[in-house]
Order: structure tokens, then C-alpha cells, then sequence
């Protein structure tokens, strides 16, 4: 089943009394339990694919799915509804509460989804352990280097058990043995959860092990193949 389709999707920005279009007529459908890199030069739309998919950003024009149902029109409160219930994003500047704990980072989107408290601590410590930073619980943002942060960032977007994981540049800032590692969690959690993942990247770390390499330039998908065999 696919869990996002595009049709025909352009985004038109106005920059001044000069439109540009991000989006030319994008047409792209990810299925359930893929590992996809969204590759491309700096500026060619990634970015806002993502953007699109994850309800953050408006299509100009053309069609947005999600599971089947078109949430083109939908208002932002909907729209938000369901990224908090289905899609966690992890962001390349990691995005975390620099006044809070890795372990209060990790519990508060739990907590804001009505979780109890006691189960948000246990959901939090168990992710902490599959990461790899159950040392920095208690350590502020500020008190983590980039790669603690990043998989701080990493059990935050996965704790409720989405459906879908979108990372933007998720290992840009990471050197090559945190950026590895972070990969194998993503990778088992995609294996094992069966979570969906869809990586905007120019890492060719990212790209080795995706299953699927989707390649965009100024605004539209110009090459998409499935790579069977890789990122086992």
C-alpha cells in the first residue's frame, strides 16, 4: 500500500515580483516499509518534497496522499493532527528543547499524545538503549555533542511508532563512524518495526544502503530505481 503519493505537485514561491517553482509537476508514490534516499543538488526541491509530504508546506497545485485519503486541501490543525499521529521528522539541525534532558526531548511528544507519564520514562529509557545514549539521559543539548544530539533527534521521531520517517540531511553534521552507526539503528528499525523511512541526502552513506534512490532535479524526478539487495 502506498503511505504517500504525489500527483502532479508543483510549488511556486514568490520571491520579490519573481515566482519559482521548487515543484514542476512532481508525481511520486512511496510503499509501506521502504528505505528511500531523495537525492539532488542543493536546491533542486528535496526539501520541499519533504516538506509537502509531511504536511509543513503546501502544494501550489496537484494532489498530496497520505494512506489514500488527499490531504491537499486540509487545514493546518488537520494537518497537523496527522504528523503528530503518523510521521516523526528528524531535521539536519536536530530541532531538540535546549532546556530540556535527552530523556524529557524524548518524553514530551509522548506526553503531548496523552501517553502516561510512567509509560512516556519507559518508552523514553527503552529508546535511549537502542540508540546508544542511555549515559546521556540526563544531559542538556548543550552538554551533547552533534551526534548524541542527532540520536536524540532520531528516538524523539520514532517514540509513538510512526508510520513514516522523514530525515532531512539527517547525518550532514555527523562524522563517517556516528553517521554509520546511526544508519544501522535506522536500518534495523526499518527492519524490524517495519517502519518507512524517506531520506533527503547527499550523503552517499545514506545512498550505499537505500533500497530505493529517487533523483530530483530543478523540481522534478528525473530517475527513480529500486536497488534490490541493498541495505541488507
Amino acid at each position: 500500500m502506498a503511505i504517500v503519493e504525489l500527483k502532479d505537485v508543483w510549488k511556486t514561491y514568490r520571491t520579490g515580483k519573481v515566482d519559482y517553482d521548487a515543484l514542476r509537476g512532481v508525481n511520486f508514490k512511496l510503499e509501506e516499509g521502504e528505505f528511500t534516499a531523495l537525492v539532488g543538488p542543493s536546491g533542486s526541491g528535496k526539501t520541499t518534497m519533504l516538506n509537502i509530504i509531511g504536511g509543513l508546506d503546501r502544494a501550489t497545485k496537484g494532489g498530496v496522499y497520505f494512506k489514500g485519503e488527499e490531504i491537499t486541501g486540509w487545514s493546518l490543525t488537520r494537518l497537523s493532527q496527522m504528523r503528530r499521529e503518523n510521521i516523526g521528522i528528524i531535521f539536519q539541525s536536530y530541532n531538540l528543547i535546549p532546556v530540556l534532558t535527552a530523556r524529557e526531548n524524548i518524553e514530551l511528544g509522548l506526553l503531548l499524545r496523552n501517553w502516561n507519564p510512567q509509560d512516556a520514562r519507559k518508552r523514553a529509557d527503552e529508546l535511549m538503549e537502542a540508540v546508544e545514549i542511555a549515559d546521556m539521559a540526563n544531559k542538556r543539548p548543550d552538554e551533547m555533542s552533534g551526534g548524541q544530539q542527532q540520536r536524540v533527534a532520531v528516538a524523539r521521531a520514532i517514540a509513538d511508532r510512526p508510520a513514516l520517517i522523514l530525515a532531512d540531511e539527517p547525518t550532514a553534521n555527523l562524522d563517517t563512524a556516528t553517521g554509520d552507526s546511526l544508519l544501522r539503528i535506522m536500518e534495523k528499525l526499518n527492519r524490524e518495526e517495519g517502519v518507512t523511512f524517506l531520506f533527503s541526502t547527499h550523503d552517499q552513506r545514506v545512498v550505499d544502503r537505500a533500497k530505493r534512490i529517487a533523483t530530483i532535479e530543478d523540481g522534478v524526478v528525473v530517475k527513480d530505481e529500486v536497488l534490490e539487495g541493498i541495505g541488507a
